[in-house]
Order: structure tokens, then sequence, then C-alpha cells
């Protein structure tokens, strides 16, 4: 301990100080009590004019002391209730101190960037279908008093199983907020009433029943269209941070009334679950019991979840939110064999085999780096505009408005004014993508490469469509040139999707920009006609993505990220992210989901649906889903830029269709040879 800071002690005359926190360690009882006299300025400065009680009173009451705002003692030394109930306070802030964490560079980067306009807060929701059985033999939890298992979950269901998987204790972060400075996870504290002095105290407990995070609503009456409403409210409706960083909206109604699950999927439920109905001349009427069908009513559960950006990136949420499954342990089994496999292949390496390898890591980088820098600049300098802002010939007053209120000539208060577009559905199963991909655009063809140029076949639809609506309604104005190439940002998990064993949550993404493919000749017509070959576009963008994909570019991303949220200016920072998307078009994000279905509380998962939330500067964010061997798409975006994202998804429909025929084609010449 310095000299300065015991000579600061002896100046204020203080001869007992309490000790409510255990010592850290290395540190003596009578340090940690020292450290904890004056945790902020405000408290040192309520103290410096007073000396208060004396030691035995400081043995009768010890947290009172060094606190006090008011000296005012009885002639036993005992101090005042007023007195002790400002060192209740004073106490709480400071375990709210020594409980903080400091948050991740791009956590609070998200915070930085982030607008009124676009919050950086993803949405997705989980759907259930009605339990049948339970996986962990926790039956008796979930029974009703009839005997029967309810078709639903409610959010108390929710909460149970929330601490009985000991998430609170696994992931401490989902029962924190972010500090008021913006530079701190602090927990969310239980209040307890405190009845002899008329105050609450805060602790962290497990009997912190998640009412702020957690809340049961109406279920969706209209098919997709109340679902969208409340996705899109979530994604525009700016969280307070300093209060929470997640919610989760609870519903229950009939199988496929909400959309979350497709009809085809609850078609298939209902037609199975008639099926196990025993046949009325096998059942009588009198034992209901035995009828499966009408002890589980098609019923469907839908989780809505918003997260803040700064909790974690998707691949944590997710990954930390599989906690909850019937299926955790096992998942967490591969995970860790995944890891011991990786470590042994490393290991069978000798040492000049290692030291080659890091140094070919090393030279990739140095060089990579390089190369990823320069052509990151030369995006950012021959993209001046973005090409969904370039079609509408407008002002720049008039397109300044519009990133604003989201329309021209208005307030924001039309259908356009802030709001979003957002659309998803089930593609097709994950192996015909693949064989699709791999039969089009060659062997090393990704899934993401496939829809990536499926989603850009749309972009140039969408901005043919928003030109020649410009057009019709200037009163003059000059056609702009066609956009042939147009800029996507990819984001990257370094992790590769997969979080290690025991690492908590946080944010682990990068991201770099490619120029693919644009409006290519007859790709920019809002049909599905098409002079240019849907599988020419394929090879130019798994071509062109290819390139920056085995370059260190996402690294470089995300380290960028880093330095400026530690050390630029807010403003700087703010500006340097907007510019850093090159003007993109459109983000494409990759999200592997389980290779098979999953339960909870025995509840089947039927679908799991993300939806991008778009920075500023992006109109279009499109994420490629992978769920129980299916793949799945969601498009979020500005209406001013895509005012019916249900159009927008037929048109990448409408892409991956025409590659399915090519598909089938190359393979039907490939067998007469």
């Amino acid at each position: 301990m310095s000299a300065a800071f015991i000579i600061n002690v002896l100046k204020r005359k203080v001869t007992a100080m309490p000790h409510w926190l255990l010592p850290t360690a290395g540190a003596s009882l009578g340090s940690a009590a020292a450290l904890t006299a004056y945790p902020y300025p405000f408290a040192e400065d309520e103290t410096k004019d007073s000396l208060c009680g004396s030691t035995a009173g400081a043995a009768a009451s010890p947290y009172v002391n060094p606190y006090a705002t008011h000296c005012e003692s009885n002639v036993n030394g005992n101090v005042n209730t007023q007195s002790k109930t400002r060192a209740m306070q004073l106490l709480e802030e400071q375990k709210k101190v020594n409980l903080r964490t400091r948050m991740t560079a791009i956590g609070k980067f998200s915070l930085i960037s982030q607008t009124d306009n676009n919050p950086s807060q993803p949405a997705f929701f989980i759907a259930l279908s009605n339990a049948k059985d339970n996986g962990e033999g926790n039956a008796k939890d979930h029974i009703d008093t009839t005997g029967t298992w309810p078709s639903y979950m409610s959010a108390q269901e929710f909460q149970k199983t929330w601490f009985r998987k000991e998430m609170h204790i696994k992931h401490p972060r989902f029962h924190s907020k972010v500090s008021s400075c913006g530079e701190f996870f602090e927990p969310l504290l239980a209040q307890h009433d405190n009845a002899s002095t008329s105050t609450s105290t805060s602790t962290p407990s497990k009997d912190n029943d998640l009412g702020m995070h957690v809340s049961e609503t109406l279920h969706m009456h209209v098919y997709r269209l109340d679902l969208k409403a409340r996705i899109e409210q979530l994604l525009t409706n700016v969280m307070d941070v300093t209060e929470k960083l997640w919610t989760v909206q609870i519903s229950n109604g009939d199988l496929g009334s909400s959309g979350a699950i497709s009809r085809s999927r609850s078609n298939e439920i209902i037609h199975n679950l008639q099926l196990q109905q025993p046949s009325s001349s096998a059942t009588s009427s009198s034992t209901p019991t035995n009828n499966v069908y009408n002890k589980h009513k098609p019923m469907e559960t839908v989780m809505l979840f918003r997260c803040h950006h700064s909790l974690g990136d998707a691949v944590s949420i997710v990954t930390a939110l599989g906690d909850l499954l019937d299926e955790a342990q096992e998942i967490q089994d591969k995970i860790k064999l995944h890891f011991r496999n990786r470590k042994l292949k490393m290991n069978s390496y000798n040492m000049l085999q290692r030291l080659w390898k890091k140094l070919q890591k090393l030279m990739w980088f140095l060089f990579g780096s390089i190369q990823a820098i320069a052509n990151q600049g030369y995006l950012v300098w021959t993209t001046p505009k973005n090409p969904f802002l370039a079609v509408l010939n407008l002002t720049p007053a008039e397109e300044k408005e519009l990133l604003r209120f989201g329309s021209v000539g208005g307030d924001g208060g039309n259908d356009n004014g802030n709001s979003r577009s957002i659309s998803w559905c089930d593609v097709a199963h994950l192996d015909q993508v693949k064989k699709v991909a791999k039969t089009v655009g060659g062997p090393k063809t990704t899934v993401n490469d496939l829809f990536v140029s499926c989603v850009t076949a749309a972009v140039a639809k969408q901005l043919a469509q928003n030109r020649d609506k410009a057009n019709n309604t200037a009163a003059a104005g000059i056609q702009p040139d066609l956009h042939k190439n147009i800029n996507v940002v990819i984001p990257a998990h370094l992790a590769g999707g997969i979080l290690p064993p025991g690492r908590g949550i946080g944010n682990l993404i990068g991201a770099f920009v490619a120029k693919v493919p644009g409006e290519m000749a007859g790709s920019n017509k809002a049909s599905n006609e098409s002079s240019s070959s849907p599988s020419e576009r394929l090879r130019q963008v798994h071509s062109s993505l290819d390139i920056v994909k085995r370059s260190p570019a996402p690294i470089i991303g995300y380290l960028l990220a880093k330095l400026s949220s530690n050390y630029l200016p807010e403003s700087l920072a703010t500006a340097m992210f907007k510019r850093s998307s090159a003007n993109a078009a459109v983000a494409i994000s990759n999200s592997r989901g389980y290779d098979k279905k999953v339960h909870i509380n025995g509840r089947a998962v039927e679908s799991m649906t993300g939806f991008y939330p778009l920075p500023p500067g992006l109109p279009v964010g499109v994420l490629v889903q992978s769920y129980g061997n299916v793949v799945s798409l969601s498009v979020t975006a500005e209406k001013w830029a895509v005012p019916d994202a249900d159009q927008f998804l037929a048109w990448v429909l409408d892409e991956y269709k025409l590659l399915c025929v090519e598909a089938s084609m190359a393979k039907s010449q490939e067998q007469q040879k």
C-alpha cells in the first residue's frame, strides 16, 4: 500500500474501518477494509468534514462510520437511521464496483456506432411444438393437474428452466447491464425489502425471477403479419442497455398460426399426430387418455428474443442459450471432442513442423494484411455512393432526409418512416443445396457462395425496380448507369462459428467487403427472365469471395474496430464504421445451427430464425441459416430500399430454382456421356 494512501487515510482521522467485503488475494483484512473507505469522489466529499462515531460505535454498526452523511449520534455513540440508510446505499454502490467487468472492445464499439435509426440489436425467434416426453426425466415439473403434458411453455416454466439449468451461473452476463459510463458490465441485483430500515438491499441472487427480461404476451392472430410487426418493432425500438441487455416475449397458440413454423411443417406435425391416434374401433370414447391427438392438441410456443450486440455476437448468444436444451451435454461433449482432436493433431507435429507452420501464419498475416487494407481502400475510394441511393436521383439534401427519416418530404410518420421490411422462409435441405453449389459452381463452391449469388441477383432486380419508380415520379433527371458490380459485406466469426469450451459470451466477429457482380446483362429486370446465366454469376461470385476469404481481412476488421473503440473519439469511430462498409448494397451472414432437431423440456424446436441488425449505411441484411438439415433465409431491409421483403425473397428463390435447373441439366449431360 502506498504511503500517499496511508497519509490520505490518516488525514481524515479514520481510526476504524469496516470490512464488509472479503480481502482481495494477497491483501490483509485491514487493507481490504481500507480500500473500501472512499470508493467514489462524492463519498469522499461527504465525509471529509466529518469525524463520525467512536471505535465502540463502529464495532456495533461497522458499516456506518466511514459513510455517514451527518454526524448525529446519541450519548452512547449510536448513529441515527438517516446515516445508516445512506451507508447502505453507498455499500451497494461499492458492491457494484467490485462486481464490474470491463466491456469487450467490440461490445463497446456496437454502442458507439449505433444510431437511433439503426440500433445494434439483433432479434430472433425460437418456435416449439407440443411436448411428448422430457429428455431429462423432469416430467413432474411440466405435468398439469389433469395428468397430461401442457401444450405450451409458459413464462414461469421458462424461468424455472433457466435457473434449473444454472444459466445465471454459467452465463452471468445475461444478468448484467451496461454502466452509465458505457465502459463496464454491472450485475443486475435482486431487490429485497428491509422492514427495519424501510429501504432495500441489492444482492446477486438466484431468486431474481427474470421478470424484467421475460414476458408473456398474446399470440399472433394474423398469419406472419403480426409476427412481422413485432419483429420490426424489436429491430427499431432502441433498448436501454443501462437497464437490461436482452428480452424475450413468449406467446402460445394453435400450431402454425403465427408463421414461425411454416405451414408445410405444421401440416406434417398434425399428420404425424393423427397417425398416432387409435382407431375408433380399438378405442372407446370413454377413455380419452389413450387418444394421443386429444392429449397433445397441436400447439406452438414462440419465444421472440431481442439482444443488444454489446451482450455478445450471434454465435455466442445461440451457444449460450444452447445450455437450455435437453441435448446440452451431448452438444458440449461434441465441441470438446472437436477441440481435443484439433489439439491432438497439432501435437502430432514435431518442433520443426510447428515452427514452419507458425512462420507460414506470420507471413500470411503480414502480406495478407497489406493486401486486405489496400483492397478495402480501393473499394471505399471507388464506391462513393450506395447503389440503392444512386438509383433514386435524389439531391444531397433529399438523401440526408431519406437516411434520417426513411422518406423524402415527410417526418417519418408515413409507412416507410424509420421502419424495416422483413421476411423469412425455408429454402431446401442442406444436402441438396451443397450438391447444387458444387455441381454448378465447382467443387470448392460453398453454400454461402451460392446464396450470395442468389441475393445479388435479387439486388439487381430491386435496383431496377427502384430506378424505374424514381424515373416515373421525378420531374426531370438523368437515368444513372447500371451498377455492374456491387459491394457486399460478409461477417465472419473468428473462432469458426464454434465457441471453445469454457469461453463465455463475447464478441469475436470480424467482416470483409468484396466486389461481386451486380446488374449483369439481363439480370436487372424485375422478372424471372434473364439473359445472363445464373451459373456464370455464381462462378464470378465464388472467384471474388475466395480471394478475400483466404486473406486475414476479417481479423483486420476486428482489430480496427477494437482500436477505434479504445482510442478514437466517438464521432471519428462512428464515421470510420460507416465508411468501412464501402457503401455495400447488402450484408450477407451465414449462421450454422444444429444438425439435428433439439428440444427444450421435451418440446421439439421446430425453427430458429434470426434477423440481421442493420448498421448505419447498410440498407439490406440477409441471414443464411441452417437447422435440422434445412436451410432458411431471412431478409431485413430499410423500407425505402426494399419496400416488399417478401418479393425480394421470392427473387432470391427464383435464382436458386434456376441454379437447380442448371444443376439438373448438367447431371443429365454427365450421365449421357
